[in-house]
């Protein structure tokens, strides 16, 4: 059983890259605008619209003159031994820049999925548990208030509020753990909303389960039953939703990253699009798709363990 399924989550991964880095390929080569002048000017500098030679130079240098599909095809040929190609701005191979860049938001997405855990675990473990009373209220205004915030916004309030008002943290950049708290927080705001939402809901959702009823006619203990039983069955969709946020999160925040002016992905991919860096946009892409499907698998194996019935399906 294991071996088919691991036979289907590669057939699905293949699909998954494949179909990803053809839409974004096609999307960037629909985009309005001369390619070879975007990059020529990130390059070279704006002096260089005035060159027409250069910019030729550059199309037929990159291949920018050939068809969509030809472009991509020869691509495709690379990567399948897996070379990514050299970035069209930067003259460096993809791999470097995505790998000096992974660190960091791999830094970021940890402390982000840290602090949503932390908060998320004893808030909807007690509004599940205390359901209808003042905790079950606050918890489910925490989770209308994480929601509701866009990360743009609270970012920039915690700017305004922390870094110009207060001066207790550093605005932008990476450094020390000063400078990854305010990232964190509006990295995981949502996510410690999303979280205790949905813990809350299993968690009520098993205590009026058929098998919780047996349990308690047999005499077996509150704490022992929430620990044992309750918790085990309401943390599988928790496990399906962390996983799911954290590839989110680890594929580059672009916005917080924007925000706080972090330098991993999401900021490597902003300036990839700005300069129609075709090779390293589909880079980036296919190693978005690579951490996607891994995290997958991961929950899918997670859930397998603390679920034995879903074995059977």
């Amino acid at each position: 059983m294991m071996v088919h399924f691991l036979f289907r989550r590669t057939l699905t991964a293949i699909f998954v890259f494949f179909g990803a880095t053809f839409i974004t390929y096609a999307l960037m080569m629909l985009a309005p605008g001369d390619a070879a002048l975007e990059i020529a000017m990130a390059r070279y500098g704006d002096a260089v619209r005035a060159d027409p030679a250069t910019i030729q130079w550059i199309r037929q240098k990159e291949g920018l003159d050939r068809p969509m599909l030809a472009q991509y095809g020869s691509w495709l040929k690379h990567v399948a031994v897996l070379d990514f190609g050299n970035s069209l701005v930067e003259e460096v191979p993809v791999w470097t820049l995505i790998r000096s860049r992974f660190g960091k938001t791999l830094q970021l997405a940890v402390w982000a999925i840290g602090l949503a855990l932390c908060l998320s675990i004893p808030i909807g473990i007690l509004a599940g548990v205390k359901q209808g009373t003042w905790m079950d209220t606050m918890g489910v205004s925490v989770a209308v208030l994480g929601l509701s915030m866009p990360n743009y916004w609270l970012g920039l309030l915690l700017i305004i509020v922390f870094c110009v008002k207060l001066q207790w943290l550093p605005s932008f950049g990476r450094g020390d753990w000063h400078h990854l708290i305010l990232p964190a927080i509006t990295l995981g705001t949502g996510l410690t909303a999303y979280t205790t939402r949905m813990l809350r809901s299993a968690i009520i959702e098993a205590i009026h389960a058929d098998y919780l009823t047996a349990l308690r006619a047999r005499g077996v203990g509150k704490r022992l039953v929430l620990a044992r039983h309750i918790l085990k069955n309401a943390l599988i969709p928790v496990v399906t939703v962390v996983g799911l946020e954290f590839g989110m999160i680890l594929e580059g925040a672009v916005i917080t990253e924007t925000v706080f002016a972090w330098p991993g992905l999401g900021g490597l991919m902003v300036s990839a699009v700005s300069n129609r860096d075709y090779p390293l946009i589909q880079g980036l892409v296919l190693f978005t798709a690579a951490v996607f499907v891994g995290i997958n698998l991961i929950v899918d194996l997670v859930c397998l363990y603390l679920d034995p019935r879903i074995r059977l399906r």
